[in-house]
């Protein structure tokens, strides 16, 4: 697929894990350039021998060397910001494990994990996922629940010395409003950033496309958007070129290392370290600003991320 650049777009500077400009104000920085993210936390954690289904955000408390460890890696690699271990950190999620009343707890650690693997020159994001929940119309769980859920996540993550929250993998549009509005209670100072999960047709499974998306996210507040998981990177471009149209703020990408399939009940993932760096630096191209990777994907995609949009 064709695509243009935007007006008077040049290649950006790309900064990672060697250098951390204007401070700790991670928005300076995507505004002078590109920023390289991080990959999957989930796998890496699982190659340490945490067990399919098990709570990872437990491991902050039992494991905290092997969670430090997938975030030095990734800053190693070549990452400018990498995320806490707290994708599932919201009460909700945690409820299922027994550990929603230390919410707060669980967060902050997180954070405090990650910045202490990667120290001051990575940005380290507050990570925020879904609830896990339907909520209504289409579920059971009332809005406020929701967004007080997200509120007492993200105070923990904000406690724990996060640069920014990261809101990612949102399906439903709504919840990821909830969850931006709860950021913006929670950590008015933190700047706030939110990608959604699409699907190969170009819209999130409740039909809801880039465009429709980043008005909305734009109309909430947040300081930048776009996608995650979902698909690879091929099938990823179309939905990159909607959002870096429709909107003037930075455009987030971190697709999966190509579209997962079942072998011998596994999960894999074939898209190689070479092939997602080419895309993402088409992606950079395109005028993306923050460029890394989800499921299947290891160090060694971020590393060949890193070399290939530097280049």
């Amino acid at each position: 697929m064709a695509h243009r650049r935007p007006s008077g777009f040049q290649t950006p500077r790309v900064y990672n894990g060697r250098m951390k400009p204007g401070g700790r104000d991670i928005r300076a920085t995507l505004e002078r350039g590109c920023l390289v993210g991080d990959g999957a936390t989930g796998t890496q954690l699982q190659a340490a021998g945490l067990v399919s289904g098990q709570c990872a955000e437990a491991w902050n408390l039992s494991h905290p060397e092997a969670v430090a460890a997938v975030a030095r890696a990734y800053a190693e690699a070549g990452a400018g910001v990498v995320t806490s271990n707290t994708f599932g950190g919201s009460p909700a999620k945690l409820a299922s494990s027994g550990l929603e009343a230390r919410c707060e707890e669980l967060n902050a650690l997180g954070v405090r994990l990650a910045r202490e693997a990667v120290g001051e020159a990575v940005f380290v994001a507050g990570d925020v996922g879904p609830s896990g929940q339907l909520l209504e119309p289409y579920g059971d769980m009332p809005l406020a629940e929701a967004r007080a859920g997200f509120i007492r996540q993200i105070a923990g993550l904000s406690e724990g010395g996060a640069d920014c929250i990261l809101i990612e993998t949102m399906m439903d549009l709504a919840e990821a409003i909830i969850a931006v509005e709860a950021a913006r209670e929670a950590a008015p100072d933190l700047p706030v950033y939110c990608t959604l999960s699409f699907q190969e047709n170009g819209r999130t499974v409740f039909g809801v496309t880039p465009e429709q998306a980043a008005e909305r996210l734009a109309e909430a507040g947040v300081d930048g958007m776009g996608l995650n998981c979902g698909v690879g990177s091929v099938q990823a471009v179309g939905v990159v070129e909607a959002f870096v149209r429709a909107t003037p703020l930075p455009v987030i990408v971190q697709p999966n290392a190509g579209m997962p399939r079942l072998v011998d009940g596994v999960t894999v993932f074939d898209e190689t370290p070479e092939e997602i760096a080419a895309n993402a630096k088409r992606f950079r191209d395109m005028g993306a600003r923050w460029l890394g990777a989800c499921c299947g994907s290891t160090p060694d995609h971020i590393r060949a991320i890193a070399q290939a949009v530097m280049a």
